[in-house]
């Protein structure tokens, strides 16, 4: 009986220590990867997911918008880039200094940036997971990229390459900068490619439809 316990307050313990998506991450998930992406199954975690999730207080929602450069990538030397979150599977890990108890406030009429930014990104990532048998998707191919490529979140003109060609990372960064570009600076022509190479795997017209596009 004593071990019993203590399994089910273990239990209850990890429970506290993550959460489902919000009703406004959800809405920018579905928005973002319409039915191809299981949003019930998608768990939030900060950290390592080994404490319990702190509550957040509301701040500001930040927009990037219009500079001629807004949401370009540039390559970066290896280690320029620490992870701000990783994905697991269905769970989401975000480090405790961007951690939010909701990545997607205000959604659609704002962006939080660089939260909702970083979302999209490891959403794809579980995405990639959840369609594995289309991606060939496993966490240890992700990392091997990681280690083999100095920047493996950059594309440049690979982008106009189908996007299943693409590194895990790279398609990661792909639907993130869409995002970016599509909130921010929706006349550069670079949202052009981007929106060419997402078109056939998600709903990229709905998402502009969201934002008001």
């Amino acid at each position: 009986m004593r071990s019993t316990g203590l399994f089910v307050f273990l239990l209850l313990i990890l429970a506290a220590c993550s959460r489902p998506l919000t009703e406004n991450e959800e809405a920018f998930a579905r928005d973002l990867f319409g039915e191809t992406l299981d949003t019930d199954q998608v768990t939030v975690t900060q950290g390592l997911g080994l404490a319990p999730l702190y509550r957040t207080l509301p701040s500001s929602v930040k927009v990037l918008r219009g500079t001629d450069r807004a949401c370009l990538r540039t390559p970066q030397p290896r280690g320029a880039q620490p992870p701000q979150a990783f994905a697991l599977h269905n769970r989401v890990s975000f480090d405790s200094q961007l951690y939010s108890s909701d990545m997607a406030r205000a959604w659609p009429q704002a962006l939080r940036f660089p939260q909702a930014l970083v979302l999209a990104h490891e959403l794809t990532h579980v995405w990639q997971w959840q369609n594995r048998e289309m991606t060939g998707y496993t966490p240890a191919r992700a990392v091997a990229e990681s280690f083999r490529l100095a920047d493996p979140y950059y594309s440049g003109d690979a982008t106009r390459a189908p996007f299943l060609t693409l590194g895990y990372e790279q398609q990661a960064a792909v639907v993130e900068d869409f995002v970016c570009f599509t909130v921010a600076n929706p006349d550069h022509p670079r949202r052009t490619v981007l929106r060419e190479a997402l078109e056939p795997f998600f709903p990229v017209a709905a998402f502009e439809r969201a934002v008001g596009g």
